[in-house]
């Protein structure tokens, strides 16, 4: 006993020392930093983005830092990016060239100058300081303009040495840029475009576009929105979901999972609510599923796990400790009639 007690501590000691020697992550483990250098126009002082009061025709000069805390000479991609609303109504500085929406007139790259899009290089533990130029059109412009200043290691090669292959993380930060040329808000608009079937990770959905028309931007968007056959009340999917944002002039699909249901063709209505702060937006609308679109989605979507029964496994269980219990009754009182006789 006393042997077996002495194993069960020695290895409780030894987890514990292996514990401490897994590396934990340092707050400067990526290596660099990146900050904005924060103009007099600055309209914003308790952001540490570019939050800039500018005017028609206005020609500017931006500038970041970059900071390589490595010990090794290190390049990066300086991008200015429009600001764009990614599927999980998230605003997105990180795209490059992404769709825009056509409700967008003037955006980022129409002011800033194709060499703001830079690869620069930093000498280790050196800081860089990193110039980005915009020009406001003549016109004087409605509610803001939102892009980002995209900032992305360029990782190393990879390097293969027979079957091992060496593998790099890249990593990345966004400073956000808000022009505007007056102090008055303009609030976002939500209008509903296109509904399909789509297909996404060989899961099967029904996608609602929704479009911010304004240029303003839209913050906790929350929507709730559910899927009956036309001509019925009862529910045959639903998704809900909080605290979107969306970008001035930008649209995203907003999916509702078909999940265990197998949608056949014919005819649907939508049902979405939205609400954002103060404004709130209600939609129904018809929409058709063909048939060849179901045929296609389900040659090639992921079939839905069954959930285990965990009521049935409880029971199961409960059963063979009553079980085991009689046994271990029957066993005791068969041995204590022997004592005694």
């Amino acid at each position: 006993m006393k042997r077996g007690l002495k194993f069960l501590l020695a290895l409780g000691f030894a987890m514990m020392s292996l514990a401490g020697q897994i590396p934990t992550a340092a707050a400067n483990s990526v290596g660099y930093t990146v900050r904005a250098m924060l103009p007099s126009n600055q309209d914003d002082p308790t952001v540490n983005y570019f939050a800039l009061r500018t005017k028609p025709n206005a020609r500017q000069r931006l500038t970041i830092v970059i900071n390589n805390t490595s010990s090794t000479r290190q390049k990066y991609w300086v991008n200015v990016n429009q600001a764009v609303t990614n599927d999980n109504g998230v605003i997105d500085y990180s795209q490059t060239n992404p769709k825009l929406d056509p409700s967008l007139k003037v955006g980022i790259k129409d002011i800033f100058t194709k060499a703001s899009n830079q690869k620069v290089t930093v000498p280790a533990n050196t800081q860089k300081r990193v110039a980005l130029t915009y020009r406001m059109p003549a016109k004087k412009l409605r509610g803001i303009i939102l892009g980002g200043v995209y900032v992305e290691q360029v990782p190393p090669k990879a390097h293969n040495s027979g079957s091992a292959i060496t593998l790099n993380n890249a990593f990345s930060y966004a400073i956000g840029i808000r022009l505007r040329e007056n102090t008055k808000t303009i609030a976002p608009n939500l209008r509903l475009h296109q509904i399909q079937a789509v297909q996404v990770n060989r899961r099967n959905l029904v996608t609602a576009n929704l479009q911010n028309s304004q240029p303003g931007i839209m913050q906790k968007l929350t929507v709730n929105a559910r899927v009956t056959n036309a001509g019925s009340t009862q529910t045959l999917i639903r998704q809900q979901q909080s605290g979107m944002g969306m970008a001035p002039n930008s649209n995203f699909n907003f999916g509702i999972p078909w999940g265990n249901q197998n949608l056949p063709s014919g005819r649907y209505t939508l049902y979405l609510s939205a609400k954002a702060g103060a404004q709130k937006w209600q939609f129904k609308r018809n929409f058709t599923i063909q048939g060849t679109t179901v045929r296609r989605l389900n040659k090639t979507v992921l079939t839905p796990t069954k959930q285990p029964n965990y009521w049935l496994y409880a029971l199961l269980g409960l059963l063979i400790a009553m079980l085991l219990a009689v046994i271990g009754y029957l066993l005791y009182r068969d041995r204590h009639e022997k004592l005694t006789k």
